[in-house]
């Protein structure tokens, strides 16, 4: 008996070692390869709002990738990602979590929140022609995440259902994007609510000692249109340029959008003349956004510290543009504005709502220093206000359209200090740690309703938020 028991051992074990080897050798035909990442952190969160309570909580990211190079010219990338809140069930957690199965006093034993954040398909010299083809979800980052990003700072991140074709010649390159937001069309009337973008890129190298890129963005979107098969076509042109010059790190841009305002023109109460409710083309959108930065690191002392100057504004709702029946908000797209408006993300909102849709001036002073190796340090400073003046007569109109504001306030939002310290702990993992503190005002209080915290003149209070981040990549 006991001989059989061992003989049998040694089978499953024989079998087992098979199974790895044959494993091995079918990966290393197809030329697959692996890697992932995993990523805590620890946050403390004190909003704005004088009625509600600090937060403490982990959450976590979990990445698998396998990435297959099946010939010369084809390729498939998977992503699988798991996000969660440590100790929060479904119901607690928006749609994910760590465990599911039982409350926080009962046995959670089932874990079932993991699916794909990207899949797609790659094919290299595409038709033929020096053209490749991206195709299935993926993330989509253009030109530093100004209008298109991943919001990697989230755990879960943007991801899109997209086909990107691009070319790549010499010192330039084409991409067409055809990204699909939203599929929903409906079975049994005319109404829909598709949205959908096709985005023509282009950018050269080797220009004012930098690269210079310009986008056209053409929007279809009739998400907002409840019952109704309009689609509202707004479109959305600009160029950026960025480089070194004379030691100077630097970077312009502007963009300017038109076409249809959308819903959003007829709920916003904005003063709008002509505006009616529910229908995407009454009004036409008519806003811009500029953008310039200017930096200097000093690579010859020690630490190499780095100070750049840097400012944003996105135009807002003024009474030109009520009396005109335009709708003058600069809608930011799929941007990833952790990057740009500081790292407590009360400016997220690309339609402009956390500004009550008076625009966004962000002068910025960002500082850098390496104190000493695998360490970096980072401080930036943020000066946030409206770009419409709503203190003086340029938006009567508007503020006394806006149910929000008690009258004419001055256009300060604030200031935020961001602070960062990042150890490199090995070559695969970082250690992050961050502090931030945001000095609100009244128009901020009345304005604002990021953060959790519906508009009130109770979010007059400093806000605070702190974290630590280990991120291990393998």
């Amino acid at each position: 008996m006991e001989e059989t028991k061992k003989m049998k051992r040694n089978l499953f074990l024989a079998i087992a070692v098979a199974a790895v080897m044959l494993a091995t050798t079918v990966a290393q035909a197809a030329d697959v390869t692996f890697s992932g990442q995993f990523r805590p952190r620890f946050n403390i969160d004190e909003d704005h709002s004088s009625q509600t309570s600090p937060q403490e909580f982990f959450d976590t990211r979990v990445r698998l990738n396998a990435d297959a190079k099946i010939n010369a010219n084809t390729s498939v990338f998977l992503q699988f990602q798991s996000t969660g809140t440590w100790g929060a069930n479904d119901a607690d957690n928006n749609g994910t979590r760590v465990s599911v199965g039982g409350g926080g006093d009962e046995a959670n034993d089932v874990l079932n929140d993991v699916g794909f954040h990207q899949a797609f398909l790659t094919l290299k010299n595409f038709g033929g022609h020096a053209v490749d083809a991206k195709i299935g979800r993926q993330e989509i980052v253009i030109d530093g995440h100004r209008l298109f990003g991943h919001t990697g700072w989230t755990q879960g991140a943007q991801a899109s259902d997209a086909i990107r074709l691009t070319h790549s010649a010499g010192n330039h390159t084409l991409n067409y994007t055809y990204l699909l937001a939203n599929e929903a069309d409906s079975t049994t009337t005319s109404a829909n609510s598709d949205a959908s973008a096709h985005v023509l890129y282009a950018q050269t190298q080797g220009v004012m000692g930098g690269t210079l890129s310009g986008i056209f963005v053409a929007m279809n979107d009739s998400s907002g249109n409840a019952g109704s098969a309009d689609t509202e076509e707004w479109y959305t042109i600009g160029a950026r340029q960025k480089g070194k010059m004379a030691g100077l790190d630097y970077r312009v841009e502007f963009y300017h959008q038109f076409g249809d305002a959308g819903v959003i023109a007829g709920t916003c109460a904005c003063g709008i003349t002509g505006a009616v409710t529910g229908t995407g083309d009454s009004v036409d959108r008519d806003a811009q956004m500029f953008g310039v930065r200017v930096g200097k690191t000093f690579a010859n002392v020690q630490g190499k510290p780095s100070i750049t100057l840097w400012y944003d504004q996105l135009s807002g709702q003024d009474d030109d543009d009520a009396a005109g029946g335009e709708f003058g908000q600069f809608n930011t797209l799929y941007d990833t504005g952790h990057k740009f408006y500081g790292f407590q993300d009360f400016y997220l909102a690309n339609n402009g709502a956390n500004t009550g849709f008076y625009g966004l001036i962000d002068f910025a002073i960002k500082t850098k220093i390496t104190p000493k190796e695998g360490w970096t340090a980072k401080a930036d400073l943020h000066m946030f206000s409206t770009q419409t003046d709503i203190s003086g007569s340029d938006a009567d109109t508007v503020v006394a359209a806006d149910a929000t504001l008690a009258a004419a306030q001055v256009e300060d939002l604030g200031q935020e200090l961001d602070l960062t310290l990042v150890h490199k702990y090995d070559a695969n993992t970082k250690i992050s740690f961050g502090y931030s503190h945001y000095w609100t005002t009244q128009t901020f209080a009345q304005v604002n309703a990021n953060s959790g915290a519906a508009v009130s003149v109770n979010n007059s209070d400093g806000s605070d938020w702190f974290y630590a981040q280990v991120d291990t990549k393998f």
